[in-house]
C-alpha cells in the first residue's frame, strides 16, 4: 500500500473514531459510519478492523460499556438507568456484559504471559445472590489455574480487575 493511501485510511478512521466518541448515545450503524469515512460498508469494515483491531460494533459496545462502568464508579446513578443509557435492555444484561469484560481482560493478561495450558481451568466465585443483591453491590472473583511450570512467572506478576479495587 502506498504511503499516501495508508495516511488517507488512517485519517478516515480517525475521523470515524472521533464521530463515534461524539455520538456514543446515538444509533451507530455500519452504513452510517462507512459514510463518515467515505468508504463502502464492506471496505470500511475491513479497514476499521485492520487499523483498530476489533470490529466496529464491538468497538462501539466496548466504549459504551466502559463509559457505563465509569458512571457506576463515579456517580450516584441507579444501575438500571446506567444500563438503559448504555443501550442494554435490562440491568441483568448489563451485569453479564461487565462480568464478561472482566473475564476477557483476565484472559488477555494471562495469554500474554503464556499462562494457558491444556489443564487451565476458569474459576468464578460469586459472593452474592443476583436475585437478592442489587447489581452495583455484587461481588465476584475471576481466576484461572496455572501449571507448576508457570507458577514462577505468576508469583512475580499479578492482575487485578479495576472492579477489584473496591472494598469488600
Amino acid at each position: 500500500m502506498k504511503t499516501s493511501t495508508a495516511a488517507d485510511y488512517h485519517e478516515r478512521i480517525l475521523r470515524t473514531l472521533a464521530h463515534i466518541q461524539a455520538h456514543l448515545d446515538d444509533a451507530l450503524d455500519l452504513d452510517g459510519l462507512a459514510r463518515v469515512a467515505c468508504f463502502s460498508p464492506y471496505h470500511f469494515h475491513r479497514v476499521f478492523r485492520g487499523l483498530v483491531g476489533e470490529p466496529v460494533q464491538e468497538h462501539v459496545r466496548r466504549l459504551r460499556l466502559e463509559r457505563a462502568a465509569q458512571r457506576l464508579k463515579l456517580q450516584d446513578e441507579a444501575v438500571t438507568s446506567v444500563a438503559l443509557n448504555a443501550g442494554y435492555e435490562s440491568h441483568e444484561a448489563f451485569t453479564r456484559a461487565l462480568v464478561g469484560a472482566t473475564w476477557g481482560k483476565l484472559a488477555a493478561w494471562a495469554g500474554a504471559r503464556g499462562l494457558f495450558g491444556p489443564g487451565t481451568r476458569f474459576i468464578g466465585v460469586s459472593y452474592d445472590d443476583p436475585q437478592i443483591t442489587p447489581p452495583e453491590k455484587l461481588r465476584y472473583d475471576a481466576a484461572i489455574t496455572v501449571s507448576r511450570r508457570c507458577s514462577r512467572r505468576v508469583s512475580s506478576a499479578s492482575w487485578r480487575s479495576p472492579a477489584a479495587s473496591t472494598p469488600r
